[in-house]
């Protein structure tokens, strides 16, 4: 059970005066733009009301996170404009692209998603997930489903079956994102917590985390010269820029109620990397390893027993964990707070 005071959240800001109402209209703004296109939908709405959770008609048996902390985070199912099957850029395409648009989709600060599978090679670009939050795709003939919560800063990679398509439910769980498998008829479908990487409710299904980098895309592009990228929908490229979460991250302001909160000195919404060694995860604050990195960017440490190298850097802040053979290591990138929210015995090492 968790405390009624626990799950009272404080949205304080200290002093600021016009600095406040300003990063409050543009948190507003970012959240209406990102959402505009399902608020201006008018037909083939899906189940929800944005008050209660039954209302979205899932299934919530077994529901293994406290109900307290399950709220509606959008208005109905299916607000955040889902991609799947993405149409696909060649390096040569992208590098054209760039050549003759004004406004280049993708720069060597750009932070992406980058994955590898089989040999092939992807970058799904950070600020197309801004809008999408989920990409169903498939790499190496392998399908995969690429998450991104911004509230929670939490990305990560899966593996589906083939048949699978994952969306988002419009539920949020102690802060962050859960999705589902769409089905021909809507209702009693299954909720999954990407941050959990299985089920929620219903039978107990777990989802096998993929080795991924969150990096720049002039790192991505120098380790991976032969990879390719997901291409813009043509219709949204106005808002793939306009959705940068940077200011939220900057504030005390929490969207939805997370519990426990952390209890030690570091900002709840601290960037942290969460290593996975055999199904144990060890963790970093991505800041702390950038204090602790030698000249070429490097944290050598270790996570569960095992040498590990961390490769990091403060612009575009990111953080990339390799074992000593050079292996990419599967991991969660996400704010501290919301890992410790369903984490709660889990502590950050210091490199």
């Amino acid at each position: 059970m968790v405390d009624e005071n626990a799950n009272t959240i404080k949205l304080t800001f200290k002093g600021g005066g016009w600095v406040l109402v300003l990063m409050a209209f543009m948190l507003t703004s970012m959240l209406v733009w990102a959402l505009y296109p399902a608020i201006m939908r008018t037909t083939n709405i899906s189940a929800g009301d944005g008050a209660t959770i039954e209302s979205f008609a899932f299934d919530l048996s077994g529901l293994s996170i406290d109900e307290a902390v399950v709220i509606p985070g959008m208005h109905h199912r299916n607000m955040s404009p889902v991609l799947s099957n993405p149409e696909i850029l060649s390096v040569q395409a992208l590098a054209s692209r760039n050549n003759v648009h004004r406004n280049k989709f993708l720069v060597s600060k750009d932070l992406v998603v980058g994955v590898t599978i089989n040999g092939e090679s992807r970058a799904y670009p950070l600020h197309m997930l801004h809008v999408h939050e989920i990409i169903n795709d498939t790499l190496g003939e392998v399908p995969i489903v690429v998450s991104w919560h911004w509230p929670s800063g939490h990305v990560a990679v899966h593996e589906r079956q083939a048949e699978d398509t994952f969306a988002n439910s419009g539920l949020i769980g102690n802060g962050t994102m859960l999705m589902y498998k769409v089905s021909d008829t809507e209702g009693g479908e299954q909720l999954y917590a990407p941050l959990l990487s299985e089920s929620v409710t219903g039978q107990k299904d777990a989802l096998k985390l993929i080795p991924s980098e969150v990096t720049s895309w002039a790192s991505w592009f120098k380790n991976n010269p032969e990879t390719t990228s997901i291409v813009p929908v043509e219709g949204m490229k106005k808002r793939y820029r306009k959705g940068d979460p940077r200011i939220y991250f900057g504030t005390e302001t929490l969207y939805f109620p997370v519990s426990p909160m952390p209890e030690d000195d570091r900002n709840p919404k601290t960037a942290i990397i969460a290593v996975d060694i055999d199904g144990s995860f060890t963790l970093f604050s991505i800041d702390e390893l950038v204090a602790a990195a030698s000249g070429d960017g490097i944290v050598q440490t270790t996570a569960g027993g095992q040498p590990i190298f961390i490769e990091v850097d403060d612009n575009p802040l990111c953080a990339v964990a390799r074992d000593a053979s050079g292996r990419l290591l599967p991991s969660h990138r996400v704010l501290w707070m919301n890992w410790h929210a369903l984490h709660p015995e889990s502590q950050l090492q210091t490199p």
